[in-house]
């Protein structure tokens, strides 16, 4: 499936969610979603909801991207990983503050 043409873009409903320097978030959301799929979700939320739906898909769109094969978990594990290694050094400069008193 080919991604829409510049001037198709520019009359899209979705134009005001992706500026120029997104195209590449608009190109991966249109590659996973399709247009019409991306279209309903968008209908199916209040309109203050919709800059946030959109947010949502580009993430959706850029884990699947970078993960391929199990995404949410990848990006989970790398998250938990993370948090183990933030707890450990705050335990760290907790025992560091302690001694200091």
């Amino acid at each position: 499936m080919q991604a829409p043409t510049q001037k198709m873009r520019q009359n899209c409903t979705l134009a005001k969610y992706f500026a120029a320097e997104r195209s590449n978030d608009f190109e991966n959301v249109y590659h996973l979603f399709v247009m019409q799929n991306t279209l309903k979700i968008l209908k199916s939320v209040e309109k203050e909801e919709r800059n946030a739906t959109i947010e949502s898909l580009i993430m959706e769109a850029r884990m699947r991207l970078e993960h391929p094969m199990h995404y949410h978990f990848s990006v989970a594990r790398e998250l938990g990983f993370e948090v183990e290694k933030t707890e450990k050094e705050l335990e760290i400069v907790c025992q560091k503050i302690h001694i200091c008193k």
